[in-house]
């Protein structure tokens, strides 16, 4: 099977590290499992099959990976935070798997990456079209509180940001408070608020962690 891959998509079948590429593109799960799991290939995850991965924005693959060899990702934090900031200006959906990502490296961002980052968020939140960063969430609540923590960290980290972090944070909270007036009822609210995310926390948490008090005034809150 693996040699019917590597015809059809025209690569080394020798190639491991273009095979394991392809496949994570492709989000052949079973077939990732093989080349690391049998004794057949036994390919040997290294960071940079991770990066190869989150470069072609296979960003819920890469979350994947993160959470089986996360302690093997560990010394090319400056390209993944250029890597994971990059991923905010594109308009190709897993929002939340690019914020489980970036929160896990944004401790080592540097002041131009940060810059970046609040850039992309502000220009995307701007836009009234199909770019809009919140275009293809399904919970567009649980989205707008990823994005406040995040905006919330780099400012924890960079100071003299912390005026254009408020200006970004006001917008987000804007939207974020219009979705939630079109709730029509306290099954459906309950739904955005208690839906958990990857780390397996709530709307509600992240709420009361980063104080949008201006959620918690709806009356279906």
């Amino acid at each position: 099977m693996l040699i019917n891959y590597s015809k059809k998509g025209k690569i080394d079948s020798t190639d491991l590290r273009e095979m394991f590429l392809m496949f994570a593109i492709k989000r052949k799960i079973k077939l990732l499992s093989f080349l690391l799991n049998t004794d057949t290939f036994q390919l040997d995850f290294q960071e940079d099959n991770f990066i190869d991965v989150i470069e072609n924005d296979a960003y819920d693959i890469g979350l994947l990976l993160y959470r089986e060899y996360f302690l093997q990702i560990k010394s090319q934090h400056e390209r993944i935070n250029s890597l994971m900031v990059n991923a905010f200006t594109k308009s190709n959906g897993m929002l939340e798997a690019k914020c489980f990502l970036l929160k896990r490296f944004m401790g080592r961002m540097n002041f131009e990456q940060a810059n970046k980052f609040l850039e992309a968020v502000e220009q995307r939140v701007n836009d009234s079209s199909k770019g809009n960063i919140l275009i293809l969430t399904l919970n567009v609540v649980k989205a707008v509180c990823l994005l406040i923590e995040l905006i919330e960290k780099v400012k924890s980290q960079f100071s003299f940001l912390s005026r254009r972090v408020t200006e970004i944070r006001i917008k987000l909270v804007k939207i974020g408070t219009a979705f939630m007036n079109d709730v029509q009822s306290e099954e459906e609210m309950r739904f955005f608020l208690l839906e958990k995310d990857l780390d397996e926390r709530d709307a509600l948490n992240i709420i009361y962690d980063c104080e949008v008090i201006e959620f918690l005034k709806n009356p279906f809150a």
